[in-house]
């Protein structure tokens, strides 16, 4: 499974995001803004913190279908564990 979302470390501007509101890949590339408008402060904190984080989550549930596919012992992730994790993986891709 492949994405074609911006490559490059997602990272944030400085706090808070309230005022700072851009989504980073690289220096100069902005790929996203987030609204604060009718949410706290605390919420604008926690949604631009996980939209920074989602590249990287999407990676890591990417390697946890794939190592589980080819995990040759008796211990897997639970079926129910994995459909969440495959729809999520869907979901991230526009699927």
């Amino acid at each position: 499974m492949t994405s074609s979302h911006t490559k490059g470390g997602w990272n944030r501007n400085i706090k808070p995001a309230s005022k700072y509101t851009t989504i980073f890949a690289g220096r100069n590339t902005h790929v996203a803004y987030i609204a604060t408008r009718g949410v706290t402060d605390e919420e604008a904190e926690a949604n631009i913190n996980l939209i920074v984080a989602a590249p990287d989550l999407l990676d890591i549930a990417v390697m946890i279908v794939d190592a589980n596919a080819s995990y040759k012992h008796d211990i897997k992730i639970p079926e129910d564990f994995l459909d969440r994790i495959k729809k999520a993986i869907k979901k991230a891709k526009g699927e």
